[in-house]
Order: C-alpha cells, then sequence, then structure tokens
C-alpha cells in the first residue's frame, strides 16, 4: 500500500471516529442552573418647565437624608439628598424654625450670592431667585453642566427620579462532559450584563464653592467648571479645566483652591480666576477625603469602606507653607471620619459614631483632643464665633462652644418629628 493510501485511509478511519464520538460528547452534557441579580436603573423624565414650576414644594417635607449644609445670613440651607433644600430661619438657633423647601430633584450642591441660590438638579446648573423664599422663580438654567450624572438625552427634559430596581434571573447553562472525546471543550462562560455602573459658608464636603464672582463646580470627577456670577442671576460658564484625578470636594481659601480627591489634594492659585495654575499636589492611600486649610497647614480626613476603596481611618497634616512642596506631619488614626472645620486653633472632625472630635491644633504634629460631641452618624460641620452646625443622619444640630470644656447643645431640628 502506498504512502498516498495510507494518508487517504487515516482521514477515513478520523472521520469515522468523529462521527461516533462527537454525538455522545454533544449528547452526554451538564446543566448548571445559575441565578444572577443585576440593577436595572430608569429615569423618570419631566419637561424643565413642569419641574421649575414645583420648585416651590411642601414645607412640612422631611428630611429623610440630610446632605450638605450651606450658611449665609439668618439662614440654613440643608440638602435632602436628590429631593431638594430646606431652607431654615435660624435667627434663633435654639429654635431653628423651616421656612420653605425647594423640590429640586437630583440636588446634591449649594452655594448663595446675595438672593441668588445655585443648586444642582441632576446634570443641569440652577440659578434660583430667593427674595421670596417660599415664592422662588428660576431666572437661569445651564443644561448638562454635570457631565458626570444622569444625561437627559433631550435639552427640554429633566430626570425628576430615578427608579432603581434590583432583578434576579435564573439561567440554564450547559456544559459538555466530553470525557471520551479527542479534545476538551473550553467551558462557557456566564451570561454577562451592562449594569449602568457677599456668599455664604459652604461645608468641607462641598463639591460647589463660591469665590468672589466666580462659581467652581466638579463637572464630572476630573474637572472643574468655572462660572461668571458677576450678573448673580445669570451665571455663564466661561471654561472647563482639567484638575486632577478622582476628585471629590472643594474648598476656596483666600486666592487658592483645594481639591481633595480619593488619592491626595491638589491645590491650585486663582489669582487669574478663570486661568488657574497648578501648585503643589499631595499623595495619599486611595480613600474618600475632604480638605480644609488655614494657609499654612491643610487637615485631610481619609475615610475607608466606601466606593472610594482603601481601609485607612485617618486625619493627616500636611505642611503646606511651601506650596509646591507639601509635607505629611503627622497621621491621627481614627474611626471613620468625613467633614471636618476648623476655627483658630480649634479643630472639628465629624467621626462617625465616634462623634464630633474637638481638637487643640495650635501645634500641627501634636494635636490633643479637648472634647468630642456626642452625635452618632455626624457627616458635616460648620462653626465659627463659638457656634457650631453638625449634619448628621438624622438631622440638624448645634452647639454653643464658648466653654470647651463644657460644649451646651442649642437645638436638634429634626424634621421628622416636626
Amino acid at each position: 500500500m502506498t504512502s498516498k493510501n495510507i494518508t487517504l485511509l487515516n482521514v477515513i478511519l478520523m472521520t469515522v471516529c468523529l462521527l461516533f464520538l462527537f454525538p455522545g460528547c454533544i449528547k452526554d452534557r451538564i446543566k448548571k442552573t445559575e441565578t444572577y441579580t443585576y440593577t436595572i436603573i430608569t429615569p423618570v423624565y419631566k419637561t424643565r418647565a413642569e419641574v421649575f414650576a414645583a420648585i416651590n414644594g411642601n414645607i412640612a417635607e422631611p428630611v429623610q437624608a440630610a446632605g450638605k449644609l450651606y450658611i449665609k445670613d439668618r439662614y440654613i440651607y440643608l440638602n435632602e439628598v436628590e429631593k431638594g433644600i430646606h431652607i431654615i430661619d435660624n435667627v434663633d438657633p435654639s429654635n431653628p424654625r423651616q421656612v420653605a423647601f425647594l423640590n429640586i430633584p437630583g440636588n446634591m450642591d449649594i452655594a448663595v450670592k446675595d438672593n441668588i441660590l445655585y443648586a444642582d438638579t441632576y446634570t443641569d446648573l440652577l440659578a434660583i431667585d430667593i427674595s421670596n423664599p417660599k415664592k422662588t422663580t428660576v431666572t437661569k438654567a445651564i443644561p448638562n453642566f454635570f457631565s458626570g450624572r444622569y444625561y437627559s438625552p433631550d435639552a427640554n427634559m429633566t430626570i425628576t427620579a430615578v427608579i432603581k430596581k434590583d432583578t434576579t434571573v435564573t439561567v440554564d447553562t450547559y456544559y459538555p462532559s466530553c470525557m471520551n472525546c479527542m479534545y476538551e471543550l473550553a467551558s462557557s462562560s456566564a451570561p454577562g450584563y451592562n449594569v449602568p455602573k457677599s456668599n455664604g459658608t459652604a461645608g468641607s464636603m462641598a463639591s460647589m464653592v463660591l469665590m468672589n464672582d466666580y462659581l467652581y463646580a466638579l463637572r464630572e470627577s476630573h474637572s472643574i467648571g468655572i462660572v461668571n456670577i458677576a450678573s448673580a442671576s445669570t451665571p455663564r460658564l466661561d471654561t472647563t479645566f482639567n484638575a486632577g484625578f478622582d476628585l471629590q470636594t472643594v474648598f476656596p481659601f483666600e486666592d487658592k483652591l483645594f481639591l481633595g480627591s480619593m488619592s491626595g489634594m491638589y491645590m491650585y492659585d486663582m489669582t487669574n480666576p478663570v486661568a488657574p495654575v497648578k501648585l503643589g499636589e499631595f499623595s495619599h492611600g486611595r480613600a474618600c477625603d475632604p480638605v480644609v486649610t488655614d494657609g499654612n497647614y491643610a487637615y485631610v480626613t481619609l475615610h475607608a469602606g466606601t466606593s472610594c476603596g482603601g481601609a485607612a481611618n485617618e486625619l493627616n497634616v500636611i505642611d503646606i507653607k511651601d506650596l509646591m512642596n507639601p509635607v505629611l506631619v503627622k497621621a491621627y488614626g481614627l474611626t471613620s471620619p468625613t467633614g471636618l472645620c476648623k476655627d483658630g486653633n480649634l479643630l472639628f472632625v465629624c467621626d462617625d459614631n465616634s462623634g464630633v472630635r474637638l481638637f487643640d491644633a495650635s501645634t500641627a504634629g501634636n494635636l490633643k483632643q479637648l472634647n468630642q460631641i456626642d452625635v452618632k452618624d455626624s457627616y458635616d460641620i460648620i462653626a465659627g464665633n463659638h457656634h457650631a452646625m453638625v449634619v448628621a443622619k438624622d438631622g440638624l444640630y448645634q452647639y454653643d462652644y464658648s466653654d470647651v470644656k463644657n460644649i451646651r447643645k442649642l437645638s436638634f431640628y429634626s424634621t421628622e418629628k416636626r
């Protein structure tokens, strides 16, 4: 038999083998039932005209999730996360009184200049005349300003709510057993799903702040939008600049901006308000972090156990006398810190269920705890002139710290109990 005939015979035998073996391989399969859970996010839309017309909401609207805090003159502006802003008359801190609720879907941030309040509503930036807080009007909207948030494909529509629904599906997946096959087939991969992954004073958790005639706000996690508010009622976007990575908070000090990010702190000279000049940068382990400064030192809290990642729960004190070369002075271990503020040599740090810690910060490398305010789930604080306002999960607390050894509670404002 020639080699050509032998080759042909081999081909025939292999073909016969495959005909007998592969049907068995295909037939002999293992069924495995697997369960997958994913989230469907469905936006609910209304026209911008409908949203603007309904901004004056129910004055008795309860706070279910208190957010950011803003103070101007006699009023407190308290964010209800993604729902709106409570305007509270605080002329008597022992008896704060709500005078209005602004129904602003998607709201997270607040800033106020003169009688104009600036607020985000999902992707849009609004300027709202609050001369009469019970009858406000939108004077200007900048659509799609916050490009990192939910996007409306129609310029005339805005998202008023987001419905999130967890859905569980069961899928039968077949894996071949192929024990007698000539080769092993690759295992099937699990099915995949696309899961939509004159100005007031702001707290340290703010991502939108005012400096003179400009508003600076995080448009998305890497860029700052610079908005001209010389004409307060008609803000105008001037420019946007790439400011860093994974940005979260913005803190103004004199002619500088201090930006807190998941990975560090960025500092910018704003002498020319529309042409920022980057100064120094300080890197730390990955964590959520707001920052405040007194000009000589920056104080940064690192908060782990969230979407920011990381494992550190501490306060970093950073020497910034040379802004181009910031240096860590000392890291202080804490429980789970968030917002903070400084009044002279007093440093206040919200530290979750450990309350609000009050430190003597006269020596940056040797902070001494003077007292601790018993507020559970504290989030942010604004303090000055011996008067502290603390936002916590269950409401707004006010304290008199004229005597730091004997801090006195002035009031607790819980809209759930009004």
